[in-house]
């Protein structure tokens, strides 16, 4: 499920934008109902630069460039019934508004004010397995759209 579904992942090539070395990411705002969504996305993408090391992962105060941004929307839908009046597969989509700084002079680097990924979850008879299926693909839409923040800021330059 879920929009990349033939094992296909991102390679980012390029400069970096602005000629950076060292990145560091503040926690996004969370505009959505979700508690908690923030620190799952944050963490999100400080793996991925992490991961990845191109960059180095700094503090604010020490970075060349400040990641930051909010969670912006959450919508689900209905995707699939059981019968009339029983769901039994919901898409959980997420959007998020990011910009890269230039640490000192505030030079945006690169933005994105309308990425968005989704994913699909079972609804089940029981709530905490519902709530499970749930935050497990809020985490997946983060991985994703933390490895396609990656890509689109290195291919940008």
């Amino acid at each position: 499920m879920g929009l990349p579904a033939c094992g296909y992942h991102f390679v980012a090539g390029g400069e970096a934008p602005g000629n950076i070395q060292s990145i560091a990411v503040r926690v996004l705002e969370n505009k959505t109902t979700i508690v908690g969504i923030e620190t799952t996305f944050t963490n999100a993408l400080l793996a991925e630069f992490t991961r990845t090391q191109r960059l180095a992962v700094k503090p604010a105060a020490e970075a060349d460039a400040v990641l930051s941004g909010a969670i912006t929307a959450i919508t689900t839908d209905a995707v699939s019934h059981a019968a009339a009046q029983t769901t039994l597969e919901t898409r959980v989509t997420i959007t998020v508004s990011l910009t890269l700084n230039r640490r000192g002079t505030g030079e945006v680097l690169w933005k994105n004010e309308s990425l968005s990924y989704y994913q699909e979850y079972l609804d089940t008879n029981l709530a905490l397995v519902t709530s499970e299926n749930r935050r497990l693909a809020v985490d997946y839409i983060a991985e994703r759209l933390a490895e396609k923040v990656y890509q689109d800021i290195f291919a940008s330059f």
